[in-house]
């Protein structure tokens, strides 16, 4: 007799072909794009250049061949001309910390300008498939870069491992792009890092909840200190700059995620030392250690969900689910608890990029947080932390391009890198919130319609 589990898991195998085809265009869209030169534009390449106003931009092949005034170049007849006067071209938008686990996800990413993406807990097998599916030109969707499921003991029992460091070895085996690990202790996190270094991968992930028995990290300090290249989340940050222990109700489960939130990390505000979140930052500046601080994801399930604002989202009309939170409701007072939160991750980001570290735009999308939004929403909420635009910008495109160890080919836009670009309608250097004024956005050399992609 076969199992239920079995069963569900047959049909996925057998339905798996279905879903990707959902995102399929004829022909394989991106196997031979047609030249496109943008005429006339101002380009911020997303390097610290100033603007480069009437600036011609010529796409050959997948790729930038040639950026200036290109008044004679010759243009085979299939090429396209995009007058671009008044327009500004920029980056293509890096996501580094999505699940991408639905084909509806692909088109809304890249209608609002997200070229790239990093997936940070799916199944390996079902990644490597969707990643070459991609990359061959059979999906219409970003660039997918992934980490398979994340490291923690549930995960490593899953697979029938005897330890994490196994897990990672096999993880590497498979082809992923870093490692995430969400439940590690500090001599588990050192041996993974040894193996992950060994294959080139970078090892990043949460550091806490430090109370949480069996799926918890030992923190940012000793996380950093084993050898941790990035972390993932605001509140792991928070966690490492509390003066004192939180107090915990007598019935508080460390595996609840409604008490996680409830009770563990809601009340934060109230016991972080800005002496002790300074010094965290500089340890993870000195110790190269990249932030990805997913500011939206805190707002948007702990501020603004339930509220009028998410009721009046003009993006919700795109979303065809709304995947229920593993945590209640937080009513008005739980919610502006949440508010000083954001606001204390808010200086944590400053901090950190006046001190030089290496800021990323991450999401934690799909959820609360709608796909391809929540970057525009996260570049505003690095904004009102002190950034300036051009700053912002960066960590959504070249800094990413960073940490995936693809800056020679992704992140600005430069003679020979990968043709991912926008094309907005509005200065973003101006105002932040132009970033959302797109025009036209370019994956792999192939020019896109928003309003087009948004109606599919």
């Amino acid at each position: 007799m076969i199992s239920r589990n079995s069963q569900i898991f047959l049909l996925y195998l057998l339905l798996f072909p279905f879903f990707l085809s959902l995102g399929h265009s004829q022909g394989g869209w991106v196997t031979a794009p047609s030249p496109v030169l943008i005429k006339g534009a101002t380009l911020i390449d997303g390097t610290n250049h100033s603007p480069l106003s009437n600036t011609d931009i010529l796409l050959e092949g997948g790729r930038i061949r040639q950026i200036g005034q290109l008044e004679n170049v010759a243009l085979p007849s299939d090429a396209q001309i995009i007058e671009a006067e008044g327009k500004y071209v920029i980056p293509g938008l890096i996501d580094m910390h999505v699940h991408y686990d639905k084909p509806w996800l692909h088109r809304l990413y890249l209608a609002n300008g997200v070229t790239t993406v990093r997936d940070l807990g799916s199944s390996v097998e079902r990644m490597t498939t969707l990643r070459q599916e991609i990359a061959v030109g059979n999906i219409l969707a970003p660039r997918l870069f992934i980490s398979g499921m994340p490291i923690n003991p549930r995960t490593v029992r899953a697979m029938g491992l005897e330890s994490s460091a196994e897990m990672a070895v096999k993880l590497a085996e498979a082809g992923v792009d870093g490692i995430k690990v969400t439940g590690y202790s500090a001599e588990e996190l050192r041996e993974i890092v040894q193996v992950a270094h060994s294959h080139g991968l970078k090892v990043y992930g949460h550091t806490g909840p430090t109370r949480q028995p069996g799926a918890s990290g030992p923190g940012p300090r000793l996380a950093i200190e084993a050898g941790l290249d990035g972390i993932e989340h605001g509140t792991s940050v928070l966690e490492g700059a509390l003066e004192r222990e939180i107090p915990l109700p007598a019935d508080y489960s460390p595996l609840n995620w409604d008490h996680q939130f409830r009770y563990w990390y809601l009340p934060m505000n109230q016991w972080v030392s800005l002496k002790k979140l300074d010094e965290l930052v500089g340890l993870m500046v000195e110790n190269e250690v990249y932030f990805s601080p997913t500011l939206i994801t805190f707002h948007r399930n702990f501020v603004v969900k339930g509220t009028g604002e998410w009721e009046a989202d003009p993006a919700r009309q795109y979303i065809p689910e709304d995947k229920p939170p593993p945590f209640g409701a937080f009513n008005a007072e739980e919610r502006e608890q949440w508010r000083r939160n954001v606001e204390l991750m808010k200086q944590a980001v400053l901090k950190f990029q006046k001190k030089g570290g290496l800021l990323i735009v991450g999401t934690d999308s799909p959820g609360a947080v709608f796909p391809g939004w929540g970057v525009h929403q996260e570049l505003e909420l690095f904004v009102e932390a002190g950034l300036t635009p051009l700053e912002a910008l960066q960590a959504a495109t070249v800094n990413g391009a960073r940490v995936l160890q693809k800056e020679q080919d992704l992140g600005t836009v430069q003679e020979g890198k990968l043709a991912d670009l926008l094309i907005l309608d509005a200065d973003p250097l101006e105002n932040i919130a132009h970033t959302q004024r797109i025009y036209r956005v370019i994956s792999k050399g192939v020019v896109l319609d928003p309003e087009a992609l948004l109606k599919e």
